[in-house]
């Protein structure tokens, strides 16, 4: 998976972290069915790093790469709702 960071702005979330989040086989990719999201062809990943961080990404793509936008940790009802879709997955 190729990744451009030149979108990136979040400096409390290293670009390794997210990228690692990016690869969590459990991760969730969440696609907007309209709104402002759908209109910039923005997406979500939700997933988690290999130090164990819940992080929550809004990137765009052309296909081939990644353009992460922002970051953050998951609140916790997001949490619950990764770990729960987690659960489903085994």
């Amino acid at each position: 998976m190729d990744f451009d960071w030149s979108l990136y702005s979040t400096p409390e979330i290293p670009p390794t972290e997210v990228q690692e989040s990016f690869e969590d086989p459990f991760g969730l990719r969440i696609l907007p069915g309209g709104g402002p999201l759908a209109e910039h062809s923005r997406f979500i990943c939700m997933g988690k790093c290999l130090s164990g961080k819940s992080v929550f990404s809004l990137y765009s793509s052309d296909g081939r790469k990644m353009r992460p936008i922002a970051s953050r940790l998951m609140t916790e009802p997001e949490s619950y709702f990764y770990e729960r879709k987690a659960k489903e997955a085994l």
